[in-house]
């Protein structure tokens, strides 16, 4: 019977470890008044819901939000102030708990919290552009580390450790020239992508630990002399973050993340009998066939509410805008309304919606088996043999590059063309022909990004065929296009610019003038009862 190799012992031990940090009984605790955290908390979901976000960023975006209001808006100096008052909204959202984090909290993020006052406060002291992109790029670094210090997660972070070093002894590069710091480098950017679903900001917070191996615990005096190698420091991490080779990595270590999701599954739900799990493989197989199947229950139902709010979403839109924009327009131009386009306008984008969901499919026994196999693989130390052997990067101007970039030409033009072509036969005029090629982008991509969630454990290579092919060719410039969209007018959203710059500021200082308020009435209260 095979036994968990080294590395696995190790997973094993830093997985049944108790992380709960114990604090002083005798030390005050943060305590906020209930009925005021409800207001913060409330005002939080609503703030999340209109500003969609990945879940595991929900909270760190937040993070950095009430960093840039606290230190760019309001120009706060005092670390402790900002360390206060970001650990008190942060429990009024509920990201923290309330009566139970000890007052001395606010000091120690204070010390955090200090050497980024003092690293902005330099940069400030020379407002260029150049300055300027350097604030960004600190503040979302401080979200990163601020966030890691309140809400440390060892469990994920030693799951990712064991995951690049089985990696790096896993891939070999063939057919490429790279040194093996930075392949291995590449490999543990790659690791943070899909297994922890790590952002820009956090990878590259991530990467400056270990180009300053003492970052999390520096000094002012040190924070003060480092920061003018910040810039290069910049840089440079930015250029390892672009790598050639990054994404194409990044696409085979997605599948291999799916093995790891799975055994930290295992070894979480199972914390209590690890040791057994992991010296019997056909016990280990029953967990990992399980929670397979639970997981492949959660996309479907998933996918079943995210298709669901998506229609709800377009059909609303779609109709508003019909009543709005359409209508009137008909109306004014042709003295009558054209209902054909107006219905098709309004009903296809939803029913398409609802016929992509229906192709959907998630994994199935196959895909559970190889996974099973892998991680006993993985598990146990067999061999396992990953081959990356990157395509090479077509240069600008030449041929190649000429000849691929006008098939892609040409697919744009055939896609677009069909859909101009039968919005004319139906007779749509140019305003409905734009609402409908904008929201058949969006939808396509949408659906796009759906197929993906379902995909997400699957490992099993894609089956190649003609109508696979044919598939992409027609729907793939729609889908870029889509993808377009979605990414800026989500940037360009006024109404959340107003909420963060005119409402949320002043929203937040009558909470906290309130949180007094009750503080100093309780206060009274008990003068009273004394």
């Amino acid at each position: 019977m095979p036994n968990p190799t080294n590395q696995m012992e190790w997973l094993i031990q830093a997985y049944a470890k108790d992380y709960t940090k114990a604090y002083p009984k005798d030390v005050e605790k943060i305590k906020l008044s209930q009925m005021v955290s409800k207001l913060g908390f409330v005002y939080e979901k609503f703030r999340n819901a209109i500003d969609y976000n990945e879940e595991h960023l929900v909270r760190r975006n937040s993070l950095e939000r009430l960093l840039r209001r606290q230190v760019l808006f309001l120009q706060e100096s005092r670390p402790e102030k900002v360390s206060q008052t970001l650990i008190y909204e942060f429990i009024r959202a509920r990201y923290l708990p309330n009566e139970t984090l000890p007052e001395t909290l606010i000091d120690e993020l204070a010390r955090t919290i200090e050497k980024y006052l003092v690293i902005i406060k330099s940069l400030n002291e020379s407002p260029t552009k150049e300055n300027a992109k350097m604030i960004d790029w600190i503040i979302s670094v401080a979200s990163c580390e601020i966030d890691e210090q309140l809400l440390p997660d060892q469990k994920s972070q030693a799951m990712a450790q064991f995951m690049y070093s089985r990696l790096v002894d896993d891939i070999s590069f063939v057919k490429v020239e790279i040194e093996e710091k930075e392949k291995n480098l590449q490999i543990y950017i790659a690791t943070l992508r899909t297994l922890l679903k790590a952002d820009p900001a956090y990878l590259r917070y991530s990467i400056l630990k270990l180009y300053v191996n003492n970052w999390t615990s520096l000094n002012t005096s040190e924070a003060k002399n480092i920061i003018e190698k910040l810039s290069g420091l910049k840089k440079q991490i930015d250029s390892k973050l672009a790598h050639p080779l990054s994404f194409q990595l990044t696409s085979i270590v997605r599948v291999q993340s799916v093995f790891f999701t799975v055994l930290r599954e295992v070894l979480e739900k199972n914390s209590a009998e690890l040791d057994r799990v992991f010296d019997n493989p056909e016990d280990l197989e029953t967990k990992v066939e399980n929670i397979c199947k639970v997981s492949y229950q959660k996309i479907k139902n998933k996918l079943i509410g995210s298709v669901l709010r998506v229609v709800l979403y377009i059909l609303l839109t779609k109709t508003v805008l019909a009543f709005v924009l359409e209508l009137p327009y008909d109306v004014f131009t042709y003295g009558a309304v054209n209902w054909k386009p107006l219905i098709i306008n309004v009903t296809f984008h939803p029913l398409l919606m609802l016929l992509i969901a229906t192709t959907i499919r998630v994994p199935g026994d196959k895909n559970t088996k190889a996974i099973v196999d892998q991680i006993k693989k993985i598990a146990y130390g067999e061999e396992r043999k990953i081959v990356f052997k990157p395509r090479k990067a077509l240069k600008r101007g030449s041929p190649a590059f000429i000849v691929f970039n006008t098939i892609y030409t040409i697919m744009f033009a055939i896609s677009f063309g069909i859909v101009i072509y039968v919005l004319t036969l139906l007779h749509f005029n140019w305003l409905s022909s734009t609402l409908f090629i904008f929201f058949l982008t969006v939808v396509s991509f949408f659906g796009f990004r759906l197929r993906n969630h379902a995909r997400q454990m699957l490992v099993l290579p894609r089956k190649d065929s003609f109508l696979n092919f044919l598939v992409d060719f027609l729907s793939l410039p729609i889908i870029r296009v889509g993808r377009f969209m979605s990414a800026n007018f989500s940037k360009v959203n006024i109404f959340l610019y107003i909420l963060d710059f005119i409402i949320e500021t002043p929203f937040k200082a009558a909470v906290e003038f309130l949180e007094k308020t009750v503080s100093f009435i309780k206060e009274k209260r008990d003068e009273i009862i004394e």
